[in-house]
């Protein structure tokens, strides 16, 4: 027997669940972590952040003061910031988009790589909107791979379109 499928048969599965509904409204109890996507140039738009406007301003805020802040810590793979939102909810925000808005994959994977280990540490479920996997095809595979299989919950959410 390998150590590999060793490691795969005592480490823990994360679970998986879809979720018809808004992430404004994270399932489960405990510390969730929502994501969301930012960019190289600090610009806050697009429909995730049009639906966190609704509930969660500060989120906005805060990745434009990361960005109007950055040190040398701002760079791609990294975790732009993290904005508590609720006492049990934080927003990170993957700092995996060049300036053109491009999502740089190799970035994204470095990014939900550190969210991995901030979920376990703080033993946290990960939530993710469709509105984001949808913009970013990869994000989906990229998730499995880094959190799912390393033993993190993660929560899918079927958004309602046209409110």
């Amino acid at each position: 027997m390998t150590s590999e499928s060793t490691k795969n048969r005592f480490q823990p599965q994360g679970r998986v669940k879809i979720v018809k509904g808004s992430i404004l409204t994270p399932e489960m109890g405990g510390l969730r972590f929502v994501l969301n996507v930012a960019n190289m140039a600090g610009k806050a738009e697009g429909d995730i952040y049009a639906l966190f406007d609704k509930k969660w301003p500060a989120v906005k805020r805060e990745v434009k003061g990361a960005f109007n802040t950055r040190t040398g810590a701002y760079k791609l793979g990294s975790l732009a910031c993290t904005t508590a939102v609720q006492s049990d909810v934080w927003v990170v925000s993957l700092l995996c988009q060049d300036d053109k808005q491009q999502t740089d994959v190799v970035a994204l994977e470095k990014s939900l790589k550190e969210v991995c280990k901030s979920a376990k540490y703080e033993k946290a479920s990960v939530h993710v909107s469709t509105l984001l996997t949808d913009a970013t095809p990869e994000m989906s595979e990229l998730i499995t791979k880094e959190l799912v299989e390393n033993g993190v919950s993660v929560y899918f959410y079927e958004e309602a379109t046209g409110e």
